[in-house]
């Protein structure tokens, strides 16, 4: 696999077995802060940084707080080196945190809100990679629609569905559009961007029904506080008047059924976890530890 970026201007930065990007070049931050920046992503690679967010099954995001005259919020996610079959079919690809930066710079250009990427790395043996992004402003969509008033509500679920559907109509589909990589920046009017771009592509399957339908899967399928199946479907009408298609009729049929029967593998998923995580305890209390 190899570097090919399009937004770098600058020489790459070599550090301890790592090769470092800033796109935009490498004078666009001060030294003291490119070295800071650095630091903190070496931190993070050794998971020593302060802030643990998450961790995924392919990559880990950390958090870190950056002072000075011009402060700033950044996240950190390290990706896994990639295994079995996914090497295979990543071998002549670019690196996945280049692929990110590229995708990025095109979803930018077709006027899609996306965070801003402040540092690549990708380490030249291991294989994992790291990148380092802006911390988006407004709220997740999950948290913004837990607690939006109604009538707000549904103004931002059929908005939401119809930048989707120009998502969509641009030629890109999400690798994985969950609400939880969903931010709403602004109200009126609503206004998002969409974050976690590793398995987002621009491909021509975005012309076809079943690969759009899945996006549209994944937006819905998560139980959220106060969010319905009207809602959902909310979502789909703000989409499909935004996206001509011409049997809208029977792709909301087809959603509606890929949507429930995803909705009831979740529920049976968490049903056995709940139930192993009782008997777990069950155990434990006759077991007397």
């Amino acid at each position: 696999m190899t570097w090919r970026m399009t937004g770098f201007d600058g020489a790459p930065l070599t550090r301890g077995g790592w090769t470092f990007f800033i796109p935009g070049g490498d004078g666009r931050f001060s030294e003291p802060l490119r070295e800071s920046l650095i630091a903190s992503a070496f931190a993070a690679i050794d998971g020593t940084l302060a802030t643990r967010v998450r961790r995924s099954r392919h990559a880990e995001t950390w958090f870190e707080h950056f002072d000075g005259a011009r402060g700033f919020d950044a996240y950190f996610k390290v990706l896994d080196p990639i295994r079995g079959l996914n090497r295979i079919r990543w071998t002549f690809k670019r690196r996945r945190a280049a692929h990110v930066a590229s995708i990025l710079e095109h979803l930018r250009a077709d006027g899609v809100g996306v965070p801003d990427i402040l540092l690549l790395g990708a380490e030249r043996r291991g294989g994992r990679e790291i990148i380092v992004t802006a911390r988006v402003d407004g709220s997740s969509a999950v948290r913004h629609f837990k607690h939006a008033k109604l009538a707000s509500r549904r103004v931002m679920l059929r908005a939401l569905g119809a930048e989707v559907a120009r998502l969509h109509r641009a030629g890109y589909i999400h690798g994985d559009l969950t609400p939880y990589n969903i931010f709403v920046t602004e109200l009126e009017p609503p206004q998002f961007v969409f974050i976690d771009h590793e398995r987002t592509r621009r491909t021509i399957l975005s012309r076809f029904e079943r690969p759009r339908m899945r996006n549209l899967v994944q937006l819905g399928h998560l139980e959220i506080g106060g969010v319905t199946n009207t809602d959902r479907m909310r979502v789909w009408c703000g989409y499909a008047a935004a996206f001509s298609a011409r049997r809208r009729r029977a792709e909301r049929r087809r959603v509606a059924g890929m949507l429930a029967a995803r909705i009831a593998d979740d529920r049976k998923c968490a049903g056995v976890a709940a139930r192993a995580s009782a008997s777990v305890g069950q155990h434990r209390e006759a077991s007397g530890s």
